[in-house]
């Protein structure tokens, strides 16, 4: 079949062609017309008209706009700047006015320096001098530029643009401001130099608080420039003080010297000077020199024009906050009329529990302080100080509350809560036991001191470490920074991965500001508020941009089951009486607390609330210099005496207790129910979707080595025998990791061949021990230094297994216990306190727990003589009960002495510590932490006494 040859249809351009005009216009569009026809006179006339319609549109759009506008020819005739005010929550007392009044000095192009100009120009408008009013490219590259760093880098309107828009238009945000700001933009560049514009932008752009201008901003941060108020300030700046005040200019809130993002300044400060060198105004080395100044330290250590400022680091905030979502302008210049949350009773009571704080903080190592309260029904932020004093030369404005502090164990009950949305409980079983939680992790509890068998209300209320970092390998990291974002924190921001067990107990980093908010949804029963700062918005025109109202829908972030466990436990005072006695407890008042310590007192957190108010403490160092005790005896008190006078005169207000709850009686040693044979019971509050283990047996029995974990045999020392029942053995290793946890004994040795058993007893048979094993040796000699005092000396050698564990006992009692490492001689010195016949005993204990002994029988007749130079309190085995602790350190003279010298060392912490020299034969020193220590005196003569040791109790 012939195919049919397609008819090329030629466009006519007769005026008589029967397509319409509509028709003629959409085909002049298609390919095979559009050469022809957009070529022809015809097509060029329509062109002409499209333009010409076109070119009439804007300028009728131009004179539309331009008639309102102020004539560029006419600078003055500008639209004046109006204040915007910062309220408390009742809007009767300002806190703060943003601009005030302005400080400005005006001078010349010429007597501005050379590198203020060139930082501007390099860092805002590199091509400034090229092109006109507006450039495509500039705001074509700055969006590149966003987009590839994920920050502002370079901003995408001219210098011309950025003064019309400071120094001609109002604030307002809108299209027809951008309109109007490309007119007077064009008009500008009409009327004046490149140069003028540059003088009329740099004595017009804002620098941060009343500083407008370059001359007012050296002036404010460089004022060594300018000694008499006739001299200039500005022609004086250095490069890296001109790259600083360039970088500043883009955003002088955040950028401030004297706010949280100083890091930020310095880092656009170095940007500045780069794109200087690219763009060839210094060199490479000019720019690495000014790099290694540190800028922002030869300025005032705080703001002047902050003064008379209420609440000074709340209102900062709260502004670079507007700016943010507002813009710089809108705030600055705006007239904004602004309601905050601040309250100010509650901002005073802040203030004078923080001042009353401060000295004991700072008797204590640390030297500043930190505090928020908020509403947790509304998330709304009712009082905050950042330092303890903003005009401080020390820490100037810098605001702690909003800054990247490690938070301790106030972490902890984080993890609880995420672990509680599982099948645990406040009631469920752990072993506070030393624990190596693989490669070389072995967390202690603070003192050193182990509870073993314990309930995680008990683990939590009393901040034991141990326990809480199984407790987050059980609830899974993963699981517990969800729970933490979720409830506010605004941090730890990296995968799970990247975080260890460590992060219960606070390693990651976080906000005060987001902890409080965090605590605002156990106080308000699991529902979740993003923290507010204002009330009320309205511009200056007096119409409302914002007002807060409580959501519609509740952001529920935990259960309600799940807050009220976690309430119950930190308001639980008797339960935690045994680290903390009546510390956190409010007369009267159920208040819900939790205290958080770093690992070498850098930070102290205190975070307490009620349904109706929280309150967190942050106290240490800004540098993270290490102080000398915990959160309970430095941001607690602050803490305690802020919730006295803040609860004073109102009513207790429980915790509301939620449906579901149950009550559930365990066998306190293995975590599963209890049965009428159960010995050890324990009975608490479990949500209502757990399900608590079966019973096991209880009644089988077995001899179990303690090494191996598996029946001891006739080969098996007594040392290394245990004997066990089934209703012992508490499965808490999970499946897939038998051996994760290794325990102490009794447990240590059930813990592999157990964990996957659900507490059955084991069926194989000890291989660790055999018949033929080499014991370990033990020589004891005890020398008679007079007076009582006695220099014991145990020569060791190891069997088949490696000596590690030496005790000498007076009379049965122990002295001393030492961990060794093999065979060698092991040194010991003691005093007897009575006369009469008495014997030393030392014991060696080896891997596989075969133990030796010998013993040496000695008489005093001359104890306590002062035969010789001996220390006489603490004696022994003295124990004191509680922490911190007054001891006085008495000992006898040496004859010749001039200065006695007392050595004290806490076991596990190293070497033995010297206090300073004295004359007299007593010393009394404060005992911070919790363990067992030892003590000797040397004289100035060089004789020394024994070691005793003593105790101190949690």
């Amino acid at each position: 079949m012939a195919t049919r040859k397609a008819r090329k249809v030629k466009y006519s351009t007769t005026p008589n062609a029967p397509a319409t005009k509509l028709r003629k216009f959409i085909n002049s569009f298609r390919p095979e017309n559009f050469k022809e026809y957009w070529l022809s006179e015809a097509g060029a006339k329509r062109i002409a008209k499209i333009v010409g319609f076109g070119v009439l549109m804007i300028l009728l759009v131009f004179l539309y706009f331009a008639k309102d506008l102020p004539s560029p020819s006419k600078i003055n005739a500008k639209i004046n700047a109006q204040t915007t005010k910062l309220w408390d929550r009742t809007h009767t007392k300002i806190l703060y006015e943003v601009l005030g009044d302005k400080n400005r000095s005006i001078i010349s192009f010429d007597q501005m320096p050379t590198n203020i100009k060139e930082a501007t120009i390099a860092v805002e408008d590199r091509n400034f001098y090229k092109h006109g009013a507006f450039s495509f490219l500039g705001i074509l590259r700055a969006a590149v530029v966003d987009v590839t760093l994920g920050s502002r880098a370079q901003g995408g309107s001219t210098i011309t643009q950025q003064y019309v828009k400071n120094a001609l238009l109002s604030p307002e945000r809108s299209f027809t401001r951008k309109i109007k700001e490309l007119i007077l933009s064009t008009e500008i560049e009409a009327f004046y130099s490149k140069n003028d514009i540059l003088k009329l932008y740099l004595n017009e752009i804002p620098y941060g608080g009343t500083a407008y201008g370059v001359e007012a901003a050296c002036r404010t941060y460089f004022g060594y420039h300018a000694k008499t108020n006739e001299e200039l300030c500005a022609p004086n700046l250095t490069l890296d003080e001109a790259a600083t005040l360039a970088a500043m200019a883009r955003a002088p809130t955040y950028y401030s010297p004297y706010g949280q993002h100083i890091d930020e300044l310095t880092g656009r400060k170095q940007l500045v000077l780069d794109l200087m060198v690219d763009q060839h105004y210094i060199t490479k080395q000019q720019a690495d020199e000014a790099k290694k100044i540190d800028t922002v330290a030869k300025m005032p250590k705080t703001p002047q024009y902050f003064a008379n400022v209420t609440a000074p680091h709340f209102v900062l905030y709260v502004q670079e906050q507007l700016e943010a979502k507002y813009g710089t302008k809108a705030v600055t210049e705006g007239g904004l009329d602004v309601t905050t949350t601040l309250d100010l009773n509650r901002q005073k009571q802040i203030e004078d529990s923080v001042a009353k704080g401060i000295p004991n903080v700072k008797a204590l190592g640390g030297s500043n302080v930190a505090m928020v309260t908020a509403d947790p029904k509304t998330g709304q932020v009712t009082g905050m100080v950042g330092s303890y004093k903003f005009q401080d030369e020390k820490f100037g404005a810098f605001n702690v509350a909003i800054a990247n502090r490690q938070p301790g164990s106030s972490f902890k009950p984080l993890v609880y809560a995420t672990a509680f949305a599982q099948n645990f409980g406040p009631g469920t079983t752990l072993y506070d036991v030393p624990t190596d939680f693989g490669g070389g992790y072995k967390p202690q509890n603070f003192g050193g001191i182990s509870f073993g068998v314990l309930s995680m209300r008990q683990a939590l209320g009393n901040s034991l470490n141990i326990p809480a970092v199984k407790t987050l390998y059980l609830a899974g990291i993963d699981k517990a920074l969800d729970q933490a974002h979720r409830m506010g924190i605004t941090t730890l921001q990296q995968p799970a991965g990247n975080y260890g067990l460590s992060l219960t107990l606070g390693s990651g980093e976080v906000k005060l500001v987001d902890m409080v908010n965090a605590y605002q949804s156990f106080a308000n029963g699991g529902v979740h508020y993003s923290q507010v700062y204002w009330l009320k918005v309205q511009d200056a025109k007096g119409s409302v941009l914002e007002e807060y109202k409580t959501p519609k829908t509740q952001n529920r972030v935990l259960d309600p089951q799940i807050a009220w466990m976690i309430s119950d436990i930190l308001s639980d005072n008797p339960n935690r009486a045994r680290v903390f006695g009546n510390l956190l407890a409010i007369p009267g008042h159920t208040v819900a607390v939790k205290t958080g310590t770093t690992e070498h007192y850098n930070d102290a957190w205190t975070v307490g609330y009620t349904p109706s108010l929280v309150a967190g403490v942050w106290a240490g160092n800004n540098d993270n210099a290490p102080m000398s005790s915990a959160a309970a005896a430095i941001s607690a008190p602050i803490w305690k005496d802020f919730m006295i006078k803040a609860l004073a005169g109102s009513a207790d207000e429980p915790f509301a207790k939620p449906t579901g709850l149950k009550q559930v009686t365990l066998d306190a040693n293995t975590g599963k129910l209890a049965t009428d044979q159960t010995k050890n019971k324990r009975t608490d509050w479990f949500p209502s979707w757990y399900k608590p283990p079966a019973a096991s047996d209880g009644g089988k029995t077995a001899k179990v080595d303690k090494v191996s974990g598996k029946l001891a045999t006739s080969c098996t020392p007594d040392s290394a025998t245990d004997t066990v029942t089934s209703s012992e053995i508490h499965a808490e290793i999970p499946p897939s990791d038998p051996a994760y946890y290794r325990w102490e004994p009794p447990v240590q040795a059930l813990a592999a061949s157990l964990g996957q058993q659900g507490g059955a007893l084991p069926t194989e048979s000890d291989d660790v021990h055999h018949c033929d094993d080499v014991h370990p040796q033990v020589n004891l000699s005890a020398s008679s230094l007079g007076g009582g005092n006695f220099h014991l000396s145990a020569v060791v050698t190891s069997g088949t297994f490696t000596a590690n564990k030496l005790e000498f006992k007076l009379d049965d009692q122990i002295i001393s216990t030492l961990a060794i490492n093999g065979s060698t001689t092991y040194d010991f010195d003691t005093s007897v306190d009575s006369n009469g016949t008495h014997y030393f005993k030392a014991t060696v204990t080896d891997a596989g727990l075969y133990q030796a002994e010998d013993s040496q029988t000695v008489t005093v007749t001359d104890a306590g003589s002062g035969g010789s130079f001996q220390g006489t309190t603490p004696t022994n085995g003295q124990f004191y009960p509680s922490h911190p602790t007054n001891v006085t350190f008495v000992w006898t003279t040496y004859t010749g002495a001039t200065t006695y010298t007392v050595f004290i060392k806490r076991s596990g912490s190293g070497g033995f510590t010297p206090e300073a020299p004295t004359s007299s034969t007593s010393l009394t020193k404060t005992i911070l932490l919790a363990g067992t220590y030892s003590w000797y005196v040397q004289s100035s003569s060089g004789p020394q006494t024994t070691t005793k040791t003593f105790s101190v109790g949690p």
